[in-house]
């Protein structure tokens, strides 16, 4: 955030200097007529959304809830990281703000609907924005909001807490929601292709994640916005919001380049055992694990690699599977339908809603085996086997449907474990831990220039919030 405000700064106080010189016209001699001054507003969506690629295919939230374990290199799955800078997500939220400002400035707008109504790319910008901002402050907590990108105002912005985030963010849909309108979708969007209701269900989807994310911390707010986004979320397999790669390389499945030249991510053993459950390891009890995973390479059978350790002899271990990792378009979950229906499951079982949690159990665990292949009648007899009973039911379902989408699941695992619904999980760091951390992380280390770039504001967050380290707790899974 600080490197993009100082950027900006410069370029302000350059434009401050020349501006001085009155007297001086240099007429249109520095204007470029192939670069125009007006960023396209269809060429920002477009790079926002591939930016968002890397939080989507991220490995280090895949670790932390064990769903892999390290190959040779196994400092990952140790902890050995403790800063993440967000720098990067601001930047996407920069180009964000530069659509919503374009298609309201009335200097712009009028252009700017060459690539969509005003209203829709206002509101596609801001849903957008609302998505990367959720998955930020649930990595981090407390962090620029209020004032961030604001540099003409303030470079040194504070630091809001997470609540205030959240009530932001929560606003922010609502008014984006408003803004949807009857005219053309935004171009160039990877997303959904410029289709509106696509996106009303996007900014829906994600005011019941968020919603049901405040279980623990506001019950009462998180109900209402979970009501008030119920009518409006996925609604069948056929609705999951994925990540579309393609074949060329500046486009493809980040995962398929990570096993080109090297083989550093392994089916976890914690995983693999509780997929095995009481059947075998060639006939497992979970039928999606074979869906989930390829056998290993010597003895042909499905076996976890020890977590938190180096295993180098990969071939003796499951690999993900090849749909994933040897297919370039291979698309990457971001919202599905089963994790919807267990939000709903869960919010039914807490007395938010009226509907059934037993039928909604079904509805999901179905709904996620038929998103990856599984036999209908191997989802019958898995489903007998393992009925609705509580919260921790749909506690592990949903992390076992959540495979691949890291930071969803990690954070859904801090909440359940929060609300002592994770006894079926039972995740457990690794005994041979490095010094960033006691257990599996609950948050991501600010950057580590954030404390001498702005200190005061920084200095505030972590007197409010706790010490800057993966254990400290969020507000919003105390």
């Amino acid at each position: 955030m600080k490197k993009i405000n100082k950027i900006k700064t410069l370029i302000l106080a350059v434009a401050v200097s020349f501006t001085a010189c009155d007297t001086v016209d240099f007429g249109d001699t520095n204007q470029n007529p192939n670069n125009p001054s007006t960023p396209v507003t269809a060429s920002l969506l477009a790079n926002v959304q591939r930016g968002t690629s890397g939080y989507i295919a991220s490995t280090t939230s895949n670790l932390y809830v064990q769903y892999l374990s390290n190959g040779q290199y196994d400092e990952e799955s140790r902890y050995q990281t403790l800063n993440w800078s967000p720098d990067g997500s601001y930047g996407l939220l920069e180009d964000l703000r530069q659509i919503i400002e374009i298609n309201s400035n009335d200097d712009t707008k009028i252009a700017a609907q060459a690539y969509g109504s005003n209203g829709n790319q206002i509101a596609a910008a801001t849903i957008l924005r609302v998505y990367i901002m959720h998955g930020m402050t649930d990595r981090w907590g407390y962090l620029p909001y209020s004032e961030a990108l604001d540099v003409s105002n303030n470079i040194y912005p504070a630091y809001d807490s997470q609540e205030a985030i959240y009530d932001g963010l929560f606003n922010e849909l609502d008014t984006a929601l408003a803004s949807i309108d009857g005219g053309n979708g935004p171009d160039s969007d990877i997303y959904f292709g410029g289709d509106m209701d696509r996106w009303r269900t996007f900014a829906n989807t994600i005011k019941m994640v968020m919603g049901l994310r405040l279980s623990k911390a506001d019950p009462a707010k998180g109900q209402v916005k979970f009501n008030e986004a119920l009518s409006g979320v996925i609604s069948s397999n056929a609705e999951n919001i994925k990540y579309t790669y393609l074949s060329e390389d500046s486009n493809d499945n980040p995962w398929q380049d990570r096993f080109e030249s090297r083989k550093d991510y392994l089916m976890s053993d914690v995983f693999v055992d509780k997929l095995i459950g009481t059947g075998t390891n060639t006939l497992p009890e979970d039928p999606r694990l074979a869906k989930f995973a390829e056998p290993a390479t010597t003895s042909a059978t499905f076996v976890g690699a020890p977590y938190g350790a180096s295993n180098s002899a990969t071939a003796n271990y499951s690999f993900i599977t090849s749909d994933i990792i040897s297919n370039s378009e291979a698309p990457l979950m971001i919202y599905t339908y089963s994790e919807v229906l267990f939000a709903r499951a869960e919010a039914a079982a807490k007395g938010w809603t009226s509907e059934d949690p037993a039928s909604l159990y079904n509805q999901a665990v179905t709904a996620s085996m038929e998103q990856w292949g599984v036999d209908s009648a191997d989802a019958t007899v898995y489903l007998a086997a393992n009925p609705y009973t509580g919260i921790e039911d749909i506690a592990y379902e949903k992390y076992v449907s959540l495979f691949f989408q890291g930071y969803n699941s990690w954070a859904e695992w801090r909440r359940f474990k929060a609300e002592g619904n994770d006894g079926r999980i039972a995740l457990v760091a690794p005994a041979n831990l490095l010094s960033n951390a006691t257990d599996i992380p609950q948050r991501h280390g600010y950057s580590a220039t954030a404390g001498a770039l702005n200190e005061d504001n920084y200095n505030a967050a972590i007197s409010a919030q706790g010490a800057d380290n993966l254990d400290t707790i969020l507000w919003i899974f105390k």
